[in-house]
């Protein structure tokens, strides 16, 4: 971890099990908003800084994941939607 702490150490900072920060730490659970509390005091941080910080991750994961970027890419404009659905109804 950046702060030279054991995820240990961090767990029991937070009042969370190991597994909690380990998933964290490992890219296998998402912030949520309560450890994101825990963050921004232990740390004396903002939470929105925290909140920030998983939303430009979600936002990258998103960017670099083919298939969610071929099912966005497959979504109509409102405006062309309304108008097909126009047509099969006339």
């Amino acid at each position: 971890m950046p702060t030279g702490m054991k995820i240990n150490e961090l767990s029991e900072l937070l009042g969370v099990h190991r597994n909690t920060i380990s998933s964290l730490v490992n890219n296998n659970r998402k912030l949520s908003i309560d450890m994101a509390f825990k963050l921004a005091k232990a740390f004396d941080t903002s939470l929105q800084f925290w909140i920030n910080l998983q939303q430009a991750i979600d936002i990258w994961e998103v960017n670099n994941d083919p298939r969610l970027q071929e099912e966005i890419n497959k979504i109509m404009y409102y405006e062309d939607f309304l108008k097909a659905k126009s047509k099969e109804v006339a």
